[in-house]
């Protein structure tokens, strides 16, 4: 104990003066009268008894005091975008997450041939999440979001986790992504756009409920993800038949002066059966699970309109493929993805009966072969201001600013320029068949408005003067061939619908923060 030596000589000064106070008095004064009461001096044997009691008296106080200052520091606060507490020594931890994004958009009207209020000028908060994350002693974490944005909850991340210390593999459990793509997996807060690139639009990549393994090697470069998920997220279903199988892995390693991306990635998806043509019990709606529809908005969600659209088609299932390829150069980066769509489609003269049996009086079929689609983008970005953009485990990560604004500097700036192109044309949705399931009969149904073509030219201007504030600028041009709206937009066109052509124009402004 530190104060032993002083703590010894104390007790050994008041012993002496103890035994020195009558020769002191003597010399004083007349000697007091004593009682038979009173105590008597104590000897050298009492007086070293009594200072050992008073030493461990004192180095069990110590040890006390130790004890209390080492609870107290445990629990660390910090910030991270917002109060971070640790329990490092136990394993605790909780911090309060969220964002706030508002976007204001323009989406031309396309020769105002199209009869909607939804395109033009309009604003709206695209994500209001509120939640929590933090670890639990066992290796065990918790994440959980809820999204507040259209008046409505619904929700984000909501999983338990279990991360073992030092052993290469871990599991999630909950409402979570299925394993789609980068720039899906990657969160919205550090993606290069407004919004993620129209094949996770087109191909209805979200969150379901689900369960997944990953695994990781030592140095984190490598590494897989698996799951078997639900077909839906949180809701109130519960007569769901439906199932995901997921997959996808990547490799990173340091090369070219820089660091590489490279991923692939697969689904496989299960719809949901009709519920034997009748209505849900558990919605309370007519079920129409396996009719598939694959659309995609201009690159904005200020609008609800889809100049590209398959419409609704009987399927049972489809398969996804995909690859990605990034890398980051200092203060450049690229990307590009593609994605491949196979769709397991109802075709002339098939029988849907039992739980597959359809509602819909009549439904669209494909011709003999099944509709496959395509989609692809190519990115790049540059921080004029020398930042780098942040990477882990896989996805994109936030970007840490250099000279932020509020320590004199003018923040982060990034410009970002994308090539997306979307391809949901195909003759076996165009030369289909409606089918009435319940009488047998089918029709020729050749719609040319199917589907169409979607290309996008996008610019982006980031601005990030805080690490967790965020603004960004984008421009975006869609050039369209087919789709449903190509004949109001080019009714004078001698050529058929699938091939007339038409362009849109978009502008964005986003604000952004989280936490």
């Amino acid at each position: 104990m530190k104060n032993k030596p002083f703590l010894l000589a104390l007790l050994a000064g008041g012993s002496t003066l103890m035994l020195a106070t009558p020769a002191l008095a003597q010399d004083n004064a007349a000697p007091p009268e004593t009682s038979a009461d009173e105590a008597l001096p104590l000897t050298p044997e009492e007086a070293a008894t009594k200072a050992q009691f008073l030493e461990a008296q004192v180095e069990a106080l110590q040890a006390q005091l130790d004890s209390l200052k080492a609870q107290i520091g445990v629990v660390t606060p910090s910030w991270k975008g917002a109060p971070l507490l640790e329990d490092k020594a136990n394993g605790w931890s909780f911090k309060p997450r969220g964002r706030i994004q508002y976007d204001v958009g323009y989406v031309e009207n396309p020769n105002d041939a199209i009869a909607t209020r939804n395109l033009g000028y309009n604003s709206r908060v695209r994500r209001i999440r509120l939640g929590a994350e933090g670890t639990i002693p066992g290796d065990f974490g918790y994440k959980f979001e809820m999204d507040f944005s259209n008046s409505t909850i619904g929700f984000g991340d909501a999983i338990l986790t279990y991360v073992p210390k030092g052993k290469p593999w871990s599991i999630a459990i909950g409402n979570h992504e299925p394993f789609e793509s980068l720039e899906q997996l990657t969160s919205s807060r550090f993606i290069s756009f407004l919004e993620r690139a129209q094949m996770n639009d087109a191909f209805t990549h979200t969150r379901r409920l689900g369960i997944s393994l990953g695994l990781a090697d030592q140095a984190n470069i490598m590494r897989l993800n698996a799951g078997i998920f639900a077909a839906h997220s949180i809701d109130a279903s519960l007569d769901n038949d439906g199932w995901i199988a997921a997959a996808r892995a990547t490799y990173s390693p340091q090369a070219m002066g820089g660091m590489l991306h490279l991923g692939v990635n697969a689904q496989h998806r299960e719809f949901q059966t009709n519920n034997g043509g009748v209505a849900s019990t558990s919605v309370g709606a007519p079920s129409t699970n396996q009719l598939a529809r694959y659309r995609a908005r201009p690159f904005l969600q200020t609008t609800d309109v889809r100049f590209v659209d398959t419409g609704s088609f009987a399927a049972e299932s489809d398969n996804i493929y995909g690859v990605e390829l990034g890398g980051i150069f200092k203060s450049l980066h690229v990307a590009g993805e593609a994605q491949w769509t196979k769709v397991n489609a109802y075709s002339r003269g098939d029988v849907a009966t039992g739980l597959d049996a359809f509602s819909t009086a009549n439904t669209a079929l494909v011709a003999s072969e099944n509709p496959d689609f395509f989609s692809w983008y190519a990115e790049a970005g540059y921080f004029l201001t020398g930042e780098t953009r942040g990477y882990k485990n896989g996805l994109w990560d936030r970007t840490k600013v250099l000279k932020p604004l509020s320590k004199g500097g003018s923040g982060a700036l990034q410009i970002n320029a994308r090539y997306d192109y979307l391809d949901l044309t195909t003759n076996a949705l165009q030369s289909g068949f409606t089918n009435n399931f319940n009488s047998g009969a089918s029709t020729a149904s050749n719609n040319l408005s199917r589907g169409g073509t979607q290309t996008g030219y996008l610019a982006s201007l980031i601005w990030i003067p805080e690490d967790y504030v965020r603004f960004l600028l984008q421009y975006a041009r869609a050039n369209v061939e087919g789709g449903p709206s190509a004949a109001a937009v080019r009714p004078g066109s001698t050529n058929p619908i699938d091939e007339r052509k038409y362009s849109v124009d978009t502008f964005a402004l986003r604000a952004q923060v989280d936490f």
